[in-house]
């Protein structure tokens, strides 16, 4: 490391002198070569203050005037007459005060405390006491807060592959719960079946005797459609009552299409032809019933069917699962979007179903869903470590500046592990260190502070200082406070 040496005339004060430390070279130790009767050798308050400026470079004083050197040693700050005395003693900088240099030192003390009257003696005191408070007030007392925003550039898109679970970039927890479906299967087969028309006829006696008409005698229409009747009927006579009255003897049976089907349909007063004269045949209301119907028929082909549907109902009880899942909140987690599901049993079985004569049937599913969760601060996290690895050094990433592009891709696997596919962007800037900008600004004019950073390529955000009239910035670096505004994700394409 290198000597930077720091010229300072007879009129330099403490704040001349901070102000040429505070813009020194920051990597080199510094000498500060300071003229005989500077109010700056004063006070040893002075000399202390100094060396805090410099810190953490090691800081010499170079002068001729023998009290200053010992003032200067008094807080440890190593003190030579000469620069040469500097160099020669590099290895052990700190002079002792012998007695010629503390009777040097004291001799302009005793002589002055000699020469002046008491009443002047003690104004002397006084005001020197005076400036010393007022230099430790300006030293001390002022205070400032400035926040800086690096210079920016954008970074990315970059694509990037994020892993969650072993070996990966963090852990993954699964979650496993039982779920269940139903499947309602359509019958496509069918058998036809005719049905019979049915219906009444009513009969008359046409003769004066009793007359019995079995089960299965045969009426017919016009048209040849044969009915015949479904019990046996006994027939009453028909009987004369003179001079004029005749009763006739009736009987309604109930009467079946011969012919299954729609033709034995047949109007009112249609069935009028009777097998047997003796009596007669009519049928009061139309015949009704008859028609070709086709039953439903179960095929397997219907059964392989609903099976082959099973996986999706199982697989949307399983998104199910899944909404509820995300719904619940998990402490320092998040559920990844998408769930895995096995399916375990599936019923009844094909032997159960297939000939059945329905027009429907449910098949019931069951198996398990599979989600994961991760830390809920992830990928995020984890893409902003990948891109802080890309950016040159001396650069960082601004954490709040990292966006993932729309269009990122999430795989899940049975391992388990989560695989995320994405393309991000962030804004990279130079890093920030915080005390060595308080050491660059200290002692400078406020005026000033915006060049200062602006020549460490940094942008001044805010400055606040107290007391706000007084033009320069704290010497003492430590009542400096100064925070970093981080760059925004607009500030990226």
């Amino acid at each position: 490391m290198g000597r930077a040496v720091v010229d300072l005339d007879a009129r330099a004060t403490v704040l001349d002198a901070a102000e040429k430390l505070a813009s020194a070279p920051p990597e080199e130790d510094l000498a500060l070569v300071v003229a005989a009767g500077a109010p700056v050798l004063r006070n040893a308050v002075f000399f202390d203050v100094l060396r805090a400026q410099a810190a953490p470079r090691r800081l010499s004083v170079v002068t001729t005037d023998a009290r200053a050197r010992s003032l200067a040693s008094s807080v440890h700050l190593p003190a030579y007459a000469s620069l040469a005395a500097l160099e020669r003693h590099e290895l052990d900088p700190t002079e002792k005060l012998e007695k010629p240099r503390r009777a040097a030192a004291a001799a302009p003390l005793i002589a002055t405390t000699r020469a002046r009257p008491p009443l002047r003696r003690l104004a002397a005191i006084a005001g020197s006491l005076g400036l010393a408070l007022v230099i430790l007030a300006v030293v001390v007392l002022p205070e400032a807060t400035v926040v800086v925003s690096p210079s920016t550039q954008p970074l990315g898109p970059v694509d990037l592959t994020v892993k969650a679970g072993a070996g990966g970039d963090f852990p993954v927890t699964p979650i496993t719960a039982p779920i269940s479906a139903k499947v309602t299967g359509t019958a496509t087969g069918s058998i036809t079946q005719e049905i019979a028309a049915k219906g009444t006829v009513q009969v008359e006696n046409k003769t004066t005797d009793d007359l019995t008409i079995p089960k299965g005698t045969t009426f017919k229409t016009a048209g040849g459609v044969a009915f015949t009747t479904l019990a046996d009927a006994n027939l009453g006579r028909s009987v004369i009552i003179l001079p004029f009255n005749l009763l006739i003897g009736k009987q309604v049976i109930p009467v079946q299409a011969v012919v299954s089907g729609p033709t034995g349909n047949v109007g009112a007063g249609q069935i009028a032809v009777s097998p047997d004269g003796r009596y007669s045949v009519t049928n009061p209301e139309p015949t009704t019933g008859g028609e070709t119907k086709k039953i439903p028929v179960v095929k397997v082909e219907d059964y392989d069917a609903a099976v082959g549907r099973a996986p999706d109902a199982l697989k949307a009880a399983a998104e199910d699962q899944l909404g509820k899942w995300i719904g619940e909140p998990r402490k320092g987690q998040v559920v990844v979007h998408q769930v895995l599901f096995t399916q375990t049993s599936l019923s009844p079985a094909n032997v159960d179903v297939v000939g059945q004569k329905v027009a429907t049937f449910d098949l019931s599913v069951s198996g398990f869903a599979t989600a994961y969760a991760v830390p809920d601060n992830e990928p995020g996290d984890a893409v902003y470590q990948k891109l802080r690895a890309l950016v040159p050094p001396g650069n960082d990433v601004a954490k709040g500046s990292v966006t993932i592009d729309p269009g990122m891709s999430v795989k899940i696997s049975d391992a388990p592990d989560v695989t995320w596919t994405l393309s991000a962007r962030a804004v990279q800037s130079k890093h920030v260190d915080l005390q060595r900008i308080g050491r660059l600004l200290s002692g400078h004019r406020v005026a000033d502070a915006e060049g200062v950073l602006g020549g460490d390529g940094l942008r001044l955000v805010r400055l606040e200082w107290v007391p706000a009239w007084w033009p320069f910035l704290p010497l003492l670096d430590g009542r400096i406070r100064v925070t970093e505004e981080t760059p925004r994700a607009s500030a990226a394409p």
